[in-house]
């Protein structure tokens, strides 16, 4: 790792992102928010989660620095994220998704230390997306109530922890 690689463009996007959520969630609470806000800049939250990948490969600036801040910068803004809307969550969404969440650490680490590759699968980034979703219908919920809203979280939280177990078997098992 290079310290000059903390200056590439997806680098800086990636610690940005860190760093601003981080103050907002220490200055603001989501009830200091509109219903349509709140569900604007969680969408926001989501979407920057892809955005410092897209330009790191689109540009050549793909760093190991870059390797190792952006999935961990993801996991930390995510759940940042789940705490500082946990009143508007129920508890057991907010439990599996910290569940699923350490799963995918342990295997960030074995990742880290083995330098081994493995790729995100597109399950993944549509249970991701998914997860956004479900979260920003919850704050919508809020307003307006929404039918079979927690049926629709638990479908999304079983195909995330699918993504993770499968993500876990191919790197223990077609890597081991």
């Amino acid at each position: 790792m290079k310290f000059k690689d903390i200056f590439l463009a997806p680098n800086l996007i990636t610690l940005s992102r860190l760093i601003i959520v981080i103050f907002i969630f220490f200055q603001f609470t989501p009830n200091d928010f509109e219903v349509v806000t709140l569900i604007v800049f969680i969408a926001i939250v989501g979407l920057s989660d892809s955005l410092d990948g897209i330009v790191a490969r689109r540009f050549s600036l793909v760093s190991k620095l870059g390797t190792i801040l952006d999935p961990f910068t993801d996991r930390v803004v995510f759940i940042l994220l789940l705490f500082w809307i946990s009143e508007i969550i129920p508890t057991y969404f907010l439990i599996g998704i910290i569940v699923r969440e350490t799963l995918i650490l342990i295997g960030s680490l074995i990742v880290l230390f083995t330098k081994r590759e493995i790729k995100v699968s597109k399950k993944g980034k549509v249970s991701t997306v998914l997860m956004f979703v479900i979260i920003c219908l919850y704050v919508l919920n809020m307003d307006i109530s929404i039918v079979f809203i927690d049926e629709l979280a638990i479908a999304t939280l079983i195909l995330y922890f699918y993504v993770a177990f499968e993500y876990l078997y191919n790197l223990i098992y077609k890597h081991g």
